[in-house]
């Protein structure tokens, strides 16, 4: 990681208790003050608005308030209260928030579809026999609801397998055509059929090596899907031998793996903790901890 942004709270606390070493950048055309008032609920009594009216009095008194920045690193709010050490005392200019969802929307939009880098993921998926049925509708569903959520410029692969890597197909959403790439991943995923054995070491080998090198251009995952136990190819200590003869540039690039049906959950947690991924869980049948869930959780990794 090169760089993140929070509260300026937050960095400053991170340094103090945990020696971070982040170097503080302030913007200097401004900055926009995270205003979180108290206030009472709509139904308080009177004597409720009161006490909450009290409350913040005793918050706003400038021996707490000084308390409150010493201990916090915020920004105390009345003038007798300096900043504490390490809060810069210059004060920067507060620039308006947002009017409108649709203004806060189209930053947001701006940034996930033509600032930030984009995303390069290979989606392993276990396309083996014993995923016959539900469980490949469940699969099925659950990357068709992802197609909605791919970003500009983002490339997505889908490399399902089964004794071997059966395919290797690769889509970029185009920024001039932003449909057609989600729409071949939907066609791919329609074509998705259950076959052969678990190959899921040599597969993984494989989404590496279809990575290839760059993995500064963009930011390169490999999502793992998967319901049974490595039974055909490379064996678990022969993918950690590729793995640890990679590169160093190369083994930024986690492995997400998925548990899901009757998958091996501690294979699959040494393979998250080899790579610097995480687990992630599949088995429920909707909502948190269903294959959609993790699907879906993993996009913040993204």
């Amino acid at each position: 990681m090169d760089a993140l942004i929070n509260y300026e709270s937050v960095l400053l606390s991170l340094n103090r208790d945990s020696d971070a070493g982040l170097t503080v950048i302030r913007p200097r055309d401004g900055v926009v003050t995270a205003d979180y008032p108290l206030s009472a609920l709509t139904g308080a009594t009177p004597e409720a608005r009161d006490a909450v009216r009290t409350l913040t009095e005793h918050f706003r008194s400038t021996e707490v308030q000084r308390e409150i920045t010493a201990l916090t690193l915020r920004r105390p709010v009345v003038a007798a209260a300096r900043p504490a050490d390490p809060l810069s005392p210059e004060q920067r200019r507060e620039l308006p928030f947002p009017g409108t969802r649709s203004v806060a929307d189209g930053l947001l939009s701006s940034y996930e579809h033509r600032l930030r880098r984009p995303s390069r993921t290979v989606y392993v998926l276990d396309t083996s026999g014993s995923m016959k049925g539900g469980r490949l509708a469940q699969l099925k569903s659950a990357l068709n609801g992802l197609t909605g959520d791919f970003r500009e410029r983002e490339e997505v692969t889908l490399l399902p397998f089964g004794s071997t890597v059966k395919q290797v197909r690769t889509h970029t959403v185009d920024p001039a055509d932003p449909k057609a790439g989600p729409a071949a991943i939907r066609a791919d995923t329609a074509a998705l059929t259950a076959e052969g054995d678990t190959a899921i070491y040599s597969s993984l080998a494989a989404a590496y090596d279809h990575l290839g090198p760059d993995t500064e251009s963009a930011f390169t995952s490999i999502v793992l899907m998967t319901d049974g136990e490595n039974t055909a190819g490379r064996s678990a200590a022969e993918f950690t031998a590729f793995y640890r003869a990679l590169p160093a540039a190369r083994q930024v690039t986690p492995v997400f793996p998925i548990v899901f049906g009757d998958s091996d959950r501690s294979e699959l947690d040494v393979i998250a903790g080899l790579t610097g991924g995480r687990l992630f869980d599949g088995t429920k049948k909707e909502g948190p901890g269903s294959l959609d869930g993790a699907f879906e959780e993993i996009r913040g990794y993204q």
